[in-house]
């Protein structure tokens, strides 16, 4: 069959790289060491895979007196073991001015939470933290870390527009939430694993619903290699990558035009890629599972809990799903810096009004994806909770499920109806607009929040440019890096908003026949 050369409009793809690198980087210069999750476990990790300690039979007594594996790594690459916790524990939490640092490279058994986790992401991150073992080198691992999730976030805004969707690009602006960009911006895979799953969904959904004119042979391959990155990304960096991507996949599928399923899996390069992706990812997931023997877990009896049945639902109910939703959006350091309720409603908001009226003119078959999609995730969360509550305490977080929680979003934003109705009554731009710049808004704020809670201690007066303890760069360079991506995005949103699509507009999947797709033998 003769190969399609019609490819609709190019894709601003590449645009969205310097804004969302911009926003990230924003909070890897701010962020103090071990400024945000398990940081610390993760730097020892890293340093230690590039060193060649992929697994380590070394233990240290912590802080809290907890025997933890451990690896040997220059003293000078974080605040010694005593003290590099101390903003947050013990309590009262304080400025990160407490950190205490020291130039002696000699090597010191450090502890890692992250001691058996796969090292894929640690060989990606590690470099300049062994040419480099201080903050100079931490703070060049965090860049790499968010330049690679910004690319992935990218190539998902590339993928909805070539699906034709400028609602489903203003999803993915608005599922880099603050908590997105907080841990691309540090030394943690979960960044880049929320980047990897937003970026699969999109690509998805642009391969199964975009019409054929849209797909020349050459987008298709640049979105099922996009697929293929993502989904080794999410198979490898963490252990809940394999579950998180079958429900990613799952949701798409359902959301799939006639046929189309089988005319992808015609092509060769479907195969290839997508397919090989997914075993090469999975076979070296589970291999090194066996290898590492990560999936053991010691018990902690300290932190254990056995609660009645009536107790722990009524905790889960009222504490941990509240937790769950509101990390989404962000409760940053180690949870206990908590923005204003405000700021998280106003976040929601930006989310529901993509959500809401995109499954009220979507369908049935819309809303059941979207809600099945979210019930699966906080299935995903409660589950983790009921295993681990009895061996070693509250074990779940919301970050966890946003690479799949993201989905929903997504799914509902890549329905037609609500944009063609933006659209008809000339209301496209300012609606993507408007959400744009005000998520770019909270963006600054919360990223100013942070700072004034690391700088002056938490409860202080806002106000980034106070404080016993500054960002190295000083407090202006962050707070302008997160202005400009946001701006940038604004101003795409506008542009890409305002542009006329050339070729048909893509239709829902159960009212208008499939187009052919080109086969390539």
């Amino acid at each position: 069959m003769r190969r399609s050369s019609v490819a609709g409009p190019a894709p601003r793809w590449w645009l969205y790289l310097p804004a969302f690198f911009l926003i990230a980087a924003g909070w890897a210069v701010a962020l103090p060491v071990n400024g945000t999750y398990d940081e610390k476990d993760h730097i020892a990790r890293a340093y230690a895979v590039t060193t060649g300690q992929l697994i380590t039979h070394r233990t240290v007594v912590d802080r809290r007196d907890d025997r933890k594996p451990a690896f040997l790594v220059p003293a000078s690459l974080m605040p010694s073991n005593s003290n590099v916790d101390c903003a947050w524990a013990p309590r009262p939490a304080r400025s990160a001015d407490c950190q205490h640092w020291t130039t002696d490279r000699a090597l010191v058994l450090t502890p890692s939470g992250a001691a058996r986790y796969s090292p894929v992401y640690y060989l990606l991150v590690g470099a300049p933290l062994v040419l480099a073992p201080d903050r100079t080198g931490i703070l060049l691992a965090r860049l790499i870390s968010a330049l690679a999730a910004a690319a992935l976030l990218a190539g998902a805004a590339g993928a909805a527009l070539r699906l034709g969707s400028r609602v489903l690009a203003l999803g993915v602006v608005l599922t880099a939430t603050p908590m997105a960009a907080n841990l691309a911006g540090s030394v943690n895979p979960n960044g880049l694993e929320i980047a990897a799953g937003v970026a699969v969904c999109c690509a998805l959904l642009a391969l199964l619903r975009a019409p054929d004119a849209r797909l020349g042979d050459r987008a298709v391959r640049r979105l099922l290699v996009l697929v293929g990155v993502g989904s080794l990304v999410l198979l490898t960096v963490r252990q809940l990558g394999p579950a998180l991507l079958m429900l990613i996949v799952a949701a798409c599928l359902a959301l799939a035009r006639p046929g189309r399923i089988a005319k992808l899996w015609q092509r060769r390069e479907t195969r290839w890629i997508v397919a090989g992706s997914w075993s090469l990812g999975l076979a070296g997931s589970l291999g090194w599972m066996a290898y590492s023997g990560v999936a053991g877990v010691a018990p902690v009896a300290r932190d254990a809990q056995h609660l009645a049945p009536s107790e722990l639902a009524q905790v889960l109910v009222t504490r941990r799903i509240p937790f769950y939703l509101k990390q989404v959006v962000g409760q940053f350091d180690y949870g206990e810096t908590k923005p204003p309720l405000v700021v998280i409603a106003a976040w929601c908001l930006l989310l529901g009004a993509v959500v809401v009226p995109s499954l009220i003119h979507g369908g049935r078959r819309l809303i059941l994806v979207a809600a099945s999609l979210g019930t699966a995730c906080l299935g995903l969360l409660l589950a983790l909770e009921l295993h681990y509550l009895p061996i070693i305490g509250w074990f779940a977080q919301g970050r966890y499920a946003m690479p799949a929680a993201a989905g929903v979003v997504l799914c509902a934003a890549c329905a037609p109806q609500f944009e063609r109705r933006l659209a008809s009554r000339h209301r496209l731009r300012s609606y993507c607009t408007v959400l744009t710049g005000v998520a770019a808004v909270l963006h600054v704020y919360l990223l100013a929040f942070v700072m004034t809670r690391f700088q002056s201690g938490p409860g202080a007066h806002l106000d980034p440019f106070a404080g016993a303890w500054r960002p190295p760069s000083g407090a202006l360079p962050p707070l302008l890096a997160v202005l400009a991506g946001g701006a940038i995005l604004a101003v795409l949103a506008a542009v890409v908003a305002g542009d006329s699509p050339r070729g048909p507009v893509h239709a829902p999947p159960d009212q208008h026949a499939l187009p052919s797709m080109p086969n390539v033998r």
